[in-house]
């Protein structure tokens, strides 16, 4: 087996022992942070942090780490199927199973077969080391992420011309990885079904950008610093109720727009990433992160309706 490179200090022995604790892993990219019950049903859960070797492929969010809360009993997929992603889901109504009872329009986007169950694998081998929530937040702080495909004006401290990054190793290596590695909480699961004190641990020492929505912040006021409140219309008929309950709970919010929704309201800005000819990434960006800009500036972030 290839030996990781351990991006850290050596003269930190904790985070040393903790790199050479994930190098000894079969599978180095992914690691067990939380295993716990889900504050929504009591269910058995985990939470799995992938990206630590390989850069994400996500055209959209661009190379964030990605936090999965699962189901710690079963696959994904099948969670899906019997109704027992309520467990870290909720009752978002873009759950698959709402769509079958209930004949709505859009259903969740994430592919649970690609990503989130692959993890699982991994970690129901007994290939994934374990390490605890502050644990993985001091890893994470010594993570860069790749500035992108190389121009003329590239920021990166290097003389070759790279335009893809298949190894976050090689990109450090070379000097072409420099900024912060992104954060995405919950890239599969709502973050609100995890105790708060976890995320505030993964993140207590964390530079870079971060992103995370809950469908769930009604009942969770205590993660509106952590968290965006997610409205959309199948969940909250009435968008401007919803933004006004939002704000009464001290939550920053992010909803999709369609033809019959509210339009962008005065105290919301368009997603950086949807504006025309836009190349920004969530991991550019980090608006969604649930903490409270200066006052000045607005607070709710919309999105166009795929179509």
């Amino acid at each position: 087996m290839t030996t990781m490179t351990i991006p850290v200090d050596h003269d930190n022995k904790r985070l040393d022992a903790l790199w050479r604790r994930v190098a000894s892993s079969k599978n180095q990219n992914t690691v067990m942070c939380h295993l716990g019950s889900s504050l929504y049903d009591g269910a058995p859960i985990i939470v799995l942090a992938t990206g630590l070797q390989r850069p994400s492929i996500n055209g959209k969010t661009g190379d964030m780490l990605q936090i999965y809360i699962l189901r710690a009993d079963m696959l994904p997929s099948e969670a899906v199927k019997i109704g027992a992603d309520a467990s870290i889901c909720g009752t978002c109504k873009l759950r698959p199973m709402y769509r079958k009872l209930l004949g709505l329009e859009v259903e969740c986007y994430v592919d649970k077969v690609r990503g989130p169950d692959g993890a699982m694998k991994s970690y129901q081998a007994g290939n994934c080391a374990t390490v605890t929530p502050e644990e993985l937040g001091l890893m994470i702080a010594t993570l860069k992420q790749c500035g992108g495909p190389c121009a003329e004006d590239c920021e990166a401290p290097h003389t070759h011309k790279q335009t893809k990054c298949s190894s976050r190793k090689a990109c450090d290596r070379s000097g072409h990885a420099y900024k912060p590695l992104g954060v995405r909480d919950g890239a599969y699961g709502d973050p609100s079904f995890v105790d708060v004190s976890v995320w505030q641990a993964i993140h207590k020492h964390h530079k870079g950008k971060r992103t995370s929505y809950s469908h769930d912040w009604q009942n969770r006021p205590d993660m509106a610093s952590m968290s965006m409140a997610s409205i959309d219309k199948q969940t909250h008929p009435n968008t401007a109720e919803a933004i006004a309950e939002a704000k009464r709970l001290g939550f920053r919010w992010y909803r999709v727009l369609t033809a019959t929704d509210l339009p962008q309201q005065p105290d919301e800005i368009m997603c950086p990433e949807a504006r025309p000819q836009s190349t920004i990434t969530c991991s550019d960006c980090g608006l969604c992160n649930g903490q409270r800009p200066n006052a000045k500036r607005s607070i709710g972030i919309v999105i166009p309706a795929i179509k």
